[in-house]
C-alpha cells in the first residue's frame, strides 16, 4: 500500500496546479514530473534498462525556448500538457491493472513507454534548431 501511495504521489505530481507558472518554467516542471513517472512505469515493463525523458540542458532549452517563436512556444507547452495527460493517465491505469491482479501489465506499460518516448521526443525538438 506504500508503494502505491508513493507511486500515486508522483503521479499527482503531473496535475497542472491552477496557480503553475504559465510558459517554460511550467512546462519544465510538468516534464520533469513526467520524467519521476517514467521511472515507475519502466519498472513496471520488467525492462533492465530505463527509458527516461532527457531533459538535458534545462538553461539551454530555457534559452531556446525564449528565442523561438511564439508559436513554438506554444506547441512546446501543448506538448508538455498533452504528454502529462498521457503519462499521468496510462500510469493510473497500469497501477489500476496490477493492484486487482488482472496479469502481466508489462506489454501495456512497455507501450505507454514507447508512446511517452515518441510524444516526448517530438515536444523536445521543438526546441532543437
Amino acid at each position: 500500500m506504500a508503494t502505491y501511495l508513493k507511486a500515486m504521489s508522483k503521479i499527482d505530481s503531473i496535475e497542472k496546479a491552477d496557480n503553475c507558472s504559465s510558459g517554460f518554467v511550467g512546462s519544465f516542471e510538468r516534464l520533469q514530473a513526467v520524467e519521476s513517472v517514467v521511472g515507475l512505469v519502466a519498472h513496471m515493463t520488467n525492462a533492465s534498462d530505463s527509458h527516461a525523458l532527457v531533459l538535458s540542458d534545462p538553461a539551454a532549452m530555457e534559452s531556446a525556448y525564449k528565442h523561438s517563436l511564439p508559436m513554438t512556444q506554444k506547441c512546446f507547452d501543448r506538448g508538455c500538457d498533452d504528454l502529462a495527460v498521457m503519462a499521468q493517465s496510462g500510469a493510473k491505469a497500469l497501477l489500476h491493472l496490477n493492484s486487482t491482479g488482472r496479469g502481466r501489465v508489462d506489454i501495456a506499460a512497455q507501450r505507454l513507454m514507447q508512446e511517452i518516448q515518441m510524444s516526448g521526443r517530438r515536444t523536445l525538438d521543438l526546441l532543437q534548431k
